[in-house]
């Protein structure tokens, strides 16, 4: 019995002392502790270490280690320091040094009391507020100056440190045959209770607040060898419109094909509107665009690089990144694909990217669709025809073969409940990320995630810990070898958060990974191109469709975990056994997300 006890009493002590935490986590604590200690107010600084290390969430203990620099005999001479350092930054008057040196050696010495703190502070309350704003004011801002400095040099030092420190008694371990595995792509998925499909109940609870639209058809495309070959047999039967909005257009064999399907409906009577983006398409030949335009194809840029693009950064930094085409007011095609041979396949002479892409045959979910197109075309710069004529080059159609390169087949089911996502106006610019955390809250069994871009913000990351928490099994997929370096460094930065709240993470090492899909339970799917970061939440306009389908959620299991069983998955000792400036780059990558 007093083994149990003794045991039980070690975990909690390691609890409160946060030993396994990471180093990111226990440098934040750091990084806290000397923040507060750079207040010269004696009795409070032990509270607002702990309050600063809950804002970003960090070690406690950690924070309470930085109190080692405050105390009585350091107390005046830092309050000194600062208030020299405010007065060379304060745009007013400051008080004459000698006053500012009186008044802080008495409030050290004659006001404060270490056994009385709380009649000590009502001393010095009124003691400071009579000092004035020459006083007070450099001294506040001495204090905001070296506190930051202090805490920023700190975390840095302190990361450095611990992940070098982590590192070598990893590698101790190793050598004594205690090291981490290599581990193999594996994820169980728990069984349901029922084989049978779930009645309208059990679907509905994850479904959106908004009214839903029965598509007749919904069609799950895997990878360009499934999309493509579908899209251009569109663009080609049209009889009425074609509307083609996408991020990403280039002018290699993939960018050629569509092209020609494009000018061909033109030809045949059709209205074919084309709208990309200025700088997913910043290198597109102005041959390219000048033989759609002369075709009749109309062509708009979405906030295109202009001469003094750098005078309205904040504005140019919104782009369009969806990718929707809508062919008749019926058919419909949205997901992750841009337009270009990376994501066709390597067999093609393409690159080979992972991605999903769906096909909805559906009058109302293809209108939805047409009006973020619509809305994005009216805000777009719509280019001219050229005087000369130009033609596109006649062009080999790729082959309208269904299978991947893995020889799956599309997933096809009827009656599909079908929900459009946006972030079309300032008003939706939560409701993808609102989808992902309604569905996550409801989670039972098992949530899957494939996304290229993964840096989910704190609310998504509770929503995945809570979950696990739930027992719920936890799966993300993400890149090894992400074609944005800054922004896998970023996603990195928050492995050891994510490991040690049990969610597991997978990376797939074949090629590029660009899908921004998910499911849940059987039931729930999210087909987009909204990354899980801070650029399509704050600032990139995007779509995609959420369906409630047991046939299609099965595929779209079956499909994700065929990916993870190709994927290492990353385990918390290897990802700490990083290289110190490995896990710094993380760090400071980490600090740029708002712009990645």
């Amino acid at each position: 019995m007093s083994s149990h006890f003794r045991n039980r009493g070690r975990r909690i002590w390691r609890k409160l002392l946060g030993t396994g935490d990471p180093p990111e986590r226990v440098a934040r604590g750091l990084a806290a502790g000397i923040f507060a200690a750079a207040f010269p107010l004696p009795g409070i600084h032990v509270p607002l270490c702990l309050v600063f290390a809950w804002l970003v969430r960090a070690n406690k203990a950690a924070a309470l280690a930085g109190q080692a620099v405050s105390n009585a005999a350091t107390l005046l001479p830092l309050a000194c320091l600062q208030f020299r350092i405010g007065s060379l930054l304060w745009p007013g008057e400051a008080a004459a040094g000698e006053r500012a040196l009186a008044l802080l050696r008495k409030v050290n010495e004659d006001y404060w009391a270490w056994g009385a703190p709380l009649a000590s502070l009502d001393k010095i309350g009124p003691a400071l507020a009579s000092a004035g704003v020459a006083v007070l004011g450099p001294l506040a801002l001495g204090v905001l100056v070296t506190g930051v400095a202090a805490a920023v040099c700190s975390y840095a030092v302190s990361l450095t440190a611990l992940t070098v420190f982590y590192g070598y008694r990893l590698r101790r371990r190793i050598e004594r045959g205690l090291g981490p595995q290599v581990l193999h792509g594996h994820f169980a998925v728990p069984e349901s209770g029922a084989a049978e499909a779930p009645d309208r109940a059990a679907v509905m609870r994850y479904a959106m607040a908004k009214a839903h639209v029965v598509a007749p058809s919904v069609k799950l495309l895997t990878d360009g060898k499934q999309a493509y070959p579908e899209m251009l047999a569109a663009i080609e039967g049209a009889e009425k419109s074609v509307d083609l909005e996408t991020y990403i257009l280039r002018a290699d064999s993939i960018g050629r094909q569509f092209a020609a399907a494009l000018c061909g409906a033109a030809a045949r009577g059709v209205t074919v509107r084309l709208l990309y983006d200025g700088v997913g398409c910043l290198g597109l030949p102005e041959e390219y665009t000048a033989g759609l335009l002369s075709a009749g194809v109309k062509v708009a840029v979405y906030r295109p690089l202009h001469l003094l693009w750098f005078t309205h950064i904040g504005s140019m930094n919104r782009r369009d990144h969806r990718k929707i085409l809508v062919v008749d007011e019926n058919t419909a095609f949205t997901g992750g694909l841009n337009i270009g041979d990376e994501y066709a396949a390597n067999e093609s002479g393409g690159a080979g990217w992972r991605d999903t892409h769906c096909r909805i045959d559906c009058p109302e979910t293809a209108r939805q669709l047409r009006a973020l197109i619509e809305l994005a075309w009216r805000r777009a710069e719509q280019l001219t025809p050229p005087p000369k004529a130009h033609e596109p080059p006649a062009v080999k159609r790729i082959s309208a073969g269904g299978a991947t390169g893995r020889g799956e087949c599309a997933a096809t089911s009827a009656d599909v409940p079908v929900w459009v996502l946006s972030n079309k106006d300032l008003l939706k610019r939560i409701q993808v990320r609102q989808t992902y955390l309604r569905a996550i809250r409801r989670a039972q069994r098992y949530i899957l995630i494939e996304n290229a871009y993964f840096i989910p913000d704190r609310r998504i990351r509770r929503a995945l810990r809570n979950a696990v928490k739930r027992g719920v099994a936890v799966g993300v997929v993400v890149p090894m070898y992400s074609d944005l370096r800054i922004v896998a460094l970023a996603s990195r930065a928050l492995y050891s958060e994510l490991l040690a709240s049990g969610v597991r993470l997978f990376e797939y090492p074949v090629n590029m990974l660009h899908c921004k899909a998910a499911v849940i339970d059987d039931v729930w799917l999210v087909v987009s191109s909204y990354n899980l970061d801070h650029r399509s939440l704050l600032h990139n306009l995007e779509a995609g469709v959420l369906m409630l389908d047991r046939r299609l959620a099965q595929a779209m299991r079956t499909q994700i975990l065929g990916d993870i069983a190709r994927c290492k998955e990353v385990t918390l000792e290897l990802h700490t056994a990083r290289s110190w400036h490995q896990a710094l780059a993380e760090a400071l990558a980490y600090q740029l997300r708002y712009w990645l």
